[in-house]
């Protein structure tokens, strides 16, 4: 403590110690250099508060600009693609698990339900597509809704409805309603702090189609039942997402511009031209315009001829794959599978990145899709069942339905499939878990096999007396074995 120091905490020992206090931080801070922001790092911006408070404002400025940039850059449309197919691919698969056989017998009529049109309450995608679609809307804007209808669809049926983050009312802000609920950009809150429900607009509020009941700038309160806001949480304590696409966002624009700023270059390097110098009064009797092949022609004396020289065009390919590589890089998944190119990789790098990507994509599907987008619709779907066939409840309140994501891409399976033959005779893996690390359900693979077994005794049934009537000697009209005359003397001898 300086002289200054010491008199104040003379007179006031408080705040002589919050100056020491202060003088102590501002010391620890000089330890770390990444606590000052020197030249090098002048576009850091430090900011406080939580993950909502520093995305309030940006985030639907980012989630506009990468919709823009998805629309019309084939690289960032391509990373999206990844993303959504290493997730969901053809579909993660629903599989309903109970103790009652009435229950497990109805389970694939119901089924069917899943893989058609009538699940959707628009009426155009199955439940695979629309998982999908909800996906993709999470990785580009950051967020996206699901929502159940009050009343079910036709015969008790459960629909859904998937909607963009747009629908949600961001504009009704406010501290405390009548109930002491609190709702902050649209969605309220209780006073523990749990959501219980959103403000949602009753249409799109940027939709191109009109009518004369067009309530796209009105909203309505949703209970929280009713709705799954699936979007990714990064901090603790977050409410809303952030696209996917926000950290890799400026490398995907950088890197359109100079792929146009190359084209460019590469029209310039085409452009063959030359430059006539003469002194003439009328250069038009001089050479031609244009040069074709195998042109000869003389010039005079005073003449002269400069070709021009354009820029060459190296050097792109290699700064082309580094940004591809910090974009594959920041979305959490391989080069490889964002750009296609194969032409560095072997066996042992190729698997090892998807190790890598692998570890990610089973996060985000077990911590994040089934758990919050696909659990949810099962459970819906169950309720909506419960109440078309009341007779069935007690059974369905004890049933659930577990969910199989799609199995994951081999790069050799032969040797997968070594692997794992060799990790189940070790004892060091089971085989009905090796078959859900394929993405599928043991049980079913286990029934397949005894009715495809089945069938195929029941063909050696059939082709047995077939190969005996074919094998068995024939007999002339007299009841005598018929035989070849060439080769009866054989037979005699034997």
């Amino acid at each position: 403590m300086n002289i200054l120091d010491r008199a104040i905490a003379a007179v006031s020992p408080g705040a002589g110690l919050r100056r020491a206090q202060a003088r102590a931080g501002l010391q620890a801070l000089a330890h770390y250099r990444s606590a000052t922001i020197t030249r090098r790092s002048a576009s850091v911006r430090p900011a406080s508060g939580d993950a909502d408070a520093v995305a309030d404002l940006a985030r639907r400025a980012v989630s506009l600009s990468v919709r823009d940039v998805v629309r019309n850059n084939g690289t960032a449309e391509r990373a999206v693609q990844a993303l959504v197919n290493a997730i969901v691919g053809t579909g993660i698969e629903p599989k309903l698990v109970s103790d009652d056989e009435a229950l497990r017998s109805a389970w694939p009529a119901k089924a069917r339900i899943l893989d058609s049109t009538r699940i959707d309450a628009d009426g155009v995608s199955t439940l695979a597509a629309m998982i999908r679609t909800a996906v993709r809307a999470m990785v580009i804007d950051g967020e996206c809704f699901v929502i159940y209808p009050r009343e079910p669809g036709p015969g008790g049926m459960a629909q859904f409805r998937v909607l963009e983050a747009d629908y949600l009312d961001d504009r009704v802000q406010t501290r405390t309603t009548g109930n002491e609920n609190s709702i902050y950009d649209g969605i309220e809150y209780d006073r523990a702090g749990r959501v219980v429900a959103y403000h949602l607009y009753d249409e799109h509020p940027g939709s191109a189609v009109w009518h004369p009941d067009w309530r796209g700038l009105e909203s309505s309160r949703v209970p929280a039942d009713r709705v799954i806001h699936l979007y990714r949480v990064d901090r603790p304590g977050q409410r809303r997402g952030v696209s996917w696409l926000a950290p890799v966002l400026e490398d995907l624009v950088a890197l359109a511009d100079n792929d146009e700023a190359q084209l460019m270059r590469q029209k310039i390097a085409a452009c063959f031209a030359a430059f006539w110098k003469t002194d003439k009064k009328d250069p038009a009797s001089g050479i031609p315009k244009k040069l074709a092949p195998g042109l000869i022609q003389q010039i005079g004396e005073d003449d002269e001829v400069v070709f021009g020289n354009p820029p060459d065009v190296t050097g792109y390919d290699d700064f082309a794959r580094v940004h591809l590589r910090r974009i594959a890089s920041g979305l959490g998944i391989t080069y490889e599978a964002l750009t296609g190119d194969l032409s560095n990789v072997n066996f042992s790098s190729a698997r090892l990145g998807r190790i890598e990507m692998g570890q990610n994509v089973e996060g985000w599907q077990w911590t994040l899709v089934i758990p919050r987008l696909c659990q949810p619709i099962g459970d819906w779907f169950l309720r909506s069942w419960s109440l078309a066939e009341p007779r069935m409840t007690a059974a369905l309140m004890r049933a659930r339905i577990e969910h199989t994501p799609p199995p994951p891409l081999i790069a050799d399976p032969k040797t997968e499939t070594q692997v794992a033959v060799q990790k189940i005779e070790a004892g060091l893996s089971s085989r009905p878990a090796e078959i859900r690390k394929l993405g599928y359900e043991p049980a079913e693979i286990d029934a397949e096999i005894a009715a495809d077994e089945q069938i195929r005794r029941g063909l050696a049934v059939l082709k047995a007396p077939t190969q005996a009537a074919t094998a068995a000697p024939r007999a002339d009209a007299g009841g005598q074995d018929t035989k070849d005359p060439q080769t009866a003397g054989d037979d005699d001898e034997r």
